[in-house]
């Protein structure tokens, strides 16, 4: 399901592990574009909270054991160019998708992956395969992401540091009945990274590439990126389809995943998805292992010996 003459050269890998990102020209067939375009909107609908609402439309959790986007994490070519790259075994955990409109939505700021590998541990290793589908002119009507180079700067303090003392910095106000409002709350989430001594830092460093239907952006989970504003011109709204991966040695982070629940619980919101509450209940869980993926072997991305 991706193309077949696609290949990743030894500098390109070389390139990925050092920046954290790799544009991927030409990644996935028509076969496989032609049926997320004509099924994705359908998948797809308004954000359930207010960190979400930078986008038109949403969805977490999709395609799960749809046999489209199963054929293609286990396509034998696609899982030979994800173990190339990245060097690990990885295990497919979500689809998603976002969709911004023209003129309209924002998408989020500056982040790194909060919600999307708030399960595992920091220092286990994530990584993310997005594709527009339609096509991203830069320096057009633009409509993409950014991206900044981890040799550059780096999320992976987010991961470690920062996030975590977020959630506990929420958690004791609420302890203490100090009144804390959701607009704070985004602006913890958001502000350490959108403060504009960082930000001037990032939109320095960052990089916007141009794609074609097709095309793929894979970057690791310390990749910090934006989006980019769908901006004047004939193409009416984005949708991007995500694809998102753990490597098969990752366990779980009962507090980190938990920790998701502080603000939900307390401005009472439903999120977009509970993956980080049922993919395992006990701290250091193997991942792979958990009964919420039984009976789903396509999400292995293990190499058989006879491939």
């Amino acid at each position: 399901m991706i193309n077949e003459k696609f290949q990743v050269t030894e500098d390109q890998v070389m390139k990925f592990r050092r920046q954290g990102f790799l544009f991927l020209k030409g990644f996935y067939n028509r076969d496989i574009t032609g049926y997320l375009t004509s099924t994705i909107g359908d998948r797809i609908s308004t954000p359930t909270d207010k960190y979400q609402s930078g986008f038109s439309r949403l969805a977490f959790d999709m395609y799960d054991g749809d046999p489209m986007i199963a054929s293609v994490i286990q396509d034998d070519h696609f899982k030979h160019v994800m173990k190339t790259l990245t060097g690990k075994t990885m295990f497919f955990a979500q689809a998603l998708s976002f969709e911004l409109e023209k003129m309209k939505n924002k998408g989020f700021p500056w982040h790194i992956g909060t919600q999307s590998f708030g399960y595992h541990q920091a220092e286990d290793y994530g990584c993310t395969i997005w594709a527009p589908l339609v096509n991203i002119d830069p320096k057009g009507q633009r409509g993409g992401m950014a991206y900044v180079p981890k040799d550059a700067v780096s999320g992976a303090f987010m991961y470690e540091h920062v996030d975590p003392s977020i959630f506990q910095l929420l958690s004791e106000r609420i302890e203490r009945g100090e009144e804390t409002t959701i607009d704070e709350f985004v602006h913890l989430r958001d502000g350490p990274l959108n403060d504009p001594a960082i930000k001037k830092l990032l939109d320095h460093f960052a990089v916007e590439d141009e794609f074609e239907v097709g095309d793929a952006l894979i970057f690791d989970k310390n990749v910090i990126h934006r989006s980019i504003m769908l901006e004047e011109g004939p193409v009416s709204s984005r949708a991007a389809f995500v694809m998102r991966f753990f490597c098969d040695t990752s366990t779980y982070d009962y507090r980190r995943a938990h920790d998701l629940e502080i603000p939900r619980e307390h401005f009472k919101y439903s999120g977009p998805t509970r993956f980080h509450l049922e993919v395992a209940k006990e701290h250091g869980d193997l991942l792979v292992d958990s009964p919420f993926f039984e009976g789903q072997e396509y999400r292995s991305l293990k190499i058989s010996e006879t491939s």
